[in-house]
């Protein structure tokens, strides 16, 4: 196995075993620091067809570069979704581009820009919820928008919260 690909399996570990720990009657009971209505059903933060232009990158110590977060195919205006329930913690500009960022609980947090919102730090949003606009910035040369998740501080790959990460099994021929 590639050392790249067992990395990455290792830095899963803590998000399979959060995944597989949640179930919806847990979610509903837990302490308020976790949101309400919170499960294990991500979905993209776009309707309709996803492209992934850009996978995520990430790289093997966090002061490296990488791509930490999946680009999405998406033209200036396009409706951005809460791929889950969360309370909005960030909105601003960071550098030359506007961020909004989503706290999922249970230590997920996803980041979307360029976007422009009218939403307000603290405000609820459900899962497909619309939370913003893609804008213009330079990410992408206006072509997508980006969407980073971290867990506990720490990047992971977006599209592993809505991929079927289960087994492949071969059945028999007729």
């Amino acid at each position: 196995m590639k050392k790249r690909t067992l990395m990455h399996l290792v830095a899963l570990l803590p998000l399979l075993a959060v995944l597989l720990a949640l179930s919806p009657q847990q979610a509903s009971t837990a302490p308020a620091r976790i949101v309400p209505g919170f499960s294990s059903q991500w979905q993209w933060p776009l309707a309709g067809d996803i492209a992934v232009l850009r996978p995520f990158d990430g790289p093997p110590q966090n002061w490296l570069p990488g791509h930490r977060g999946v680009d999405l195919a998406a033209s200036e205006g396009r409706s951005v979704l809460a791929p889950q329930d969360g309370v909005v913690s960030f909105r601003g500009q960071v550098v030359d581009r506007q961020v909004l960022v989503i706290d999922h609980g249970h230590g997920f947090k996803s980041s979307f820009e360029p976007v422009s919102s009218d939403l307000a730090v603290g405000q609820r949003v459900a899962a497909r919820e619309l939370i913003a606009e893609v804008s213009i910035g330079a990410h992408c040369s206006l072509r997508c928008v980006h969407w980073g998740v971290r867990l506990h501080g720490q990047y992971i790959d977006p599209a592993l919260l809505i991929e079927d990460l289960r087994p492949s099994v071969l059945l028999p021929l007729g």
